[in-house]
């Protein structure tokens, strides 16, 4: 049977104008989403804006913080060398401030070796000072204290036992180093010092006890040198000493 075809009813006018008239559904859509992401800009754009001043100010404060705990740490540092300069002056007045420095190391050597070691004044240490290049001329030491000329009395010397010395030039100390035979092969040195700082300089090195690691760093250089001494030349040594 043959197909009829189907007539199309053609478009009125009223339709016509009706269909002109309603907005595309897909332009609507289209128009909405782009005024949804326009109004997610400017909110971003406001929230930023906002932000903005904060950050700023709190960058401000902070670095307004830091200009203050500077300020506050170099007063503290100006008062701390400020108190040391006037605890310099004070020791300088003769007035005490700490004990005498004392120390003390254990050296394997017979102390026959040990004296004469030490009497041979290649050093003598002083806490704030190290004397070096000593010569003595009887009871009277010459040395060296950073370029400048020592001088010293010797107080009280016993062979064997004890060695005390004041100086009376270069700087202001009385010291006195005793020996203890231990054993055959082992002496105790014992070292006491009466410092009396000349300056704010020598009074701070004192005060904070670096003058006790001075003197202590000196005996243990001078238990190195003797410890690395042959045997064989202090027991022959030993034997002269008995015929």
């Amino acid at each position: 049977m043959p197909q009829t075809a189907t007539r199309k009813r053609p478009a009125t006018k009223a339709g016509a104008k009706k269909a002109a008239s309603r907005p595309s559904r897909k332009v609507g859509n289209s128009n909405a989403k782009a005024g949804r992401s326009v109004s997610k800009v400017r909110r971003r754009a406001a929230s930023k804006a906002a932000r903005r001043p904060v950050a700023t100010g709190a960058r401000i404060a902070l670095r307004a913080v830091a200009r203050r705990a500077g300020r506050a740490a170099l007063r503290g540092g100006r008062e701390v060398v400020e108190r040391a300069v006037r605890a310099g002056a004070n020791v300088t007045d003769g007035l005490p401030t700490r004990p005498p420095i004392q120390c003390s190391i254990d050296v394997a050597v017979p102390i026959a070796v040990a004296w004469e070691e030490w009497m041979a004044l290649e050093c003598l240490p002083e806490g704030v000072h190290d004397v070096l290049d000593i010569e003595r001329n009887d009871g009277e030491l010459v040395g060296d204290v950073r370029g400048a000329e020592w001088i010293a009395e010797v107080r009280d010397e016993r062979p064997e036992e004890s060695f005390a010395w004041r100086s009376v030039e270069g700087s202001d100390c009385a010291g006195l180093v005793t020996f203890h035979r231990l054993s055959d092969r082992l002496t105790r040195i014992e070292l006491n010092l009466d410092v009396r700082p000349r300056g704010p300089a020598e009074a701070l090195c004192v005060r904070t006890r670096l003058a006790d690691r001075r003197a202590e760093a000196e005996l243990r250089r001078f238990k190195a040198r003797v410890e690395f001494l042959s045997p064989d030349e202090y027991e022959d040594h030993a034997k002269g000493r008995q015929r």
